[in-house]
């Protein structure tokens, strides 16, 4: 494999699949093994290693670069196992959730085979879970392995040049469950967007010499509906302008917190500004093992106990 592209043939399945994913997001060949590097927080060396198939991939890795590229998991993971069952949809209680299943033998219709019954789909590989009495006289399989795909988390970008405050927020974010990934410079982010997309924003308003208001029309324009954050603590110094700051917040429905702020203020600020999830989008990890014909079904998650309305800036 190529050091710098990582386009040579590959060797895995895996790395087969994952220079697809690149291929997909247009990911120049020679910054192949960079972006891969920036995805799943590992040296370079380890990341080649991975790709020639020096090194194996682990199931954490694979979730952290499907999330990275907002990719379903299924289909990196389907690479790594020989049984990898099938793509699915369960269908319950007016919600569909993205599953993979492992079918059992078919039955007649009508036959008890459990509480779940797998049949066909609109495709030739894609299969439908409903309840046994919704199957009607469809041909139905029986279900040994039900298993739901986590939701990916959060994906915020932030970019301040302080170190240690980006490294606090960073880890403060991660423990709410959110994918927090921090940048020194605008430069950073603006090549982290051209393969990458971001839930929400957390920006310092002064960065060097400037400001990043320059920064924001490409933000924008990449996260239309993205909670955006700006951080200053310039503005009883007189560093920050007040006007270009309030000009700048309505061009890009940026919210304003003054340093110091709690870093629990920043959490819910981007909690309350994420868009909502699709409906038919996974609400969490399950098992279910049929084999004895019974299923603990999931329930669906609602949003979040936060109260509504919006915080004000801290100015």
């Amino acid at each position: 494999m190529d050091q710098d592209s990582g386009s040579s043939e590959p060797r895995l399945p895996i790395s087969k699949a994952i220079l697809a994913v690149l291929d997909r997001h247009a990911v120049p060949e020679r910054q192949r093994l960079a972006t891969l590097q920036a995805a799943v927080e590992m040296s370079y060396q380890q990341v080649r290693r991975r790709m020639t198939g020096e090194s194996p991939w682990n199931v954490d890795e694979i979730k952290r670069l499907a999330s990275h590229f907002g990719e379903p998991l299924f289909g990196l993971l389907a690479t790594l196992v020989d049984d990898v069952g099938h793509q699915a949809t369960l269908h319950l209680g007016g919600v569909a959730l993205p599953c993979s299943i492992w079918l059992g033998p078919q039955a007649p219709p009508k036959t008890r085979i459990g509480p779940l019954v797998a049949v066909a789909g609109e495709s030739a590989d894609h299969w439908n879970v409903v309840p046994l009495a919704e199957a009607g006289e469809r041909q139905a399989h029986e279900i040994k392995r039900l298993i739901f795909e986590a939701a990916p988390p959060r994906r915020v970008a932030i970019v301040d040049d302080d170190d240690d405050l980006a490294a606090s927020i960073v880890q403060f974010l991660r423990e709410k469950g959110l994918d927090a990934i921090s940048y020194r410079t605008g430069e950073n982010l603006l090549a982290a967007l051209e393969t990458s997309r971001f839930d929400g924003f957390i920006l310092d308003w002064m960065l060097g010499e400037g400001n990043i208001r320059d920064l924001l029309p490409a933000v924008r324009t990449r996260s239309p509906g993205a909670p955006i954050i700006i951080l200053t603590g310039q503005i009883k110094a007189g560093g920050a302008q007040e006007d270009e700051l309030e000009s700048t917040l309505a061009a890009y429905r940026a919210q304003l917190y003054e340093k110091p702020t709690r870093m629990l203020s920043l959490f819910t600020a981007l909690d309350l500004g994420f868009e909502p999830a699709p409906r038919a989008g996974c609400v969490g990890t399950a098992r279910l093992d049929l084999a004895n014909h019974q299923a603990p079904l999931p329930r669906p998650a609602g949003l979040p106990g936060l109260a509504a309305g919006r915080l004000r800036p801290a100015i």
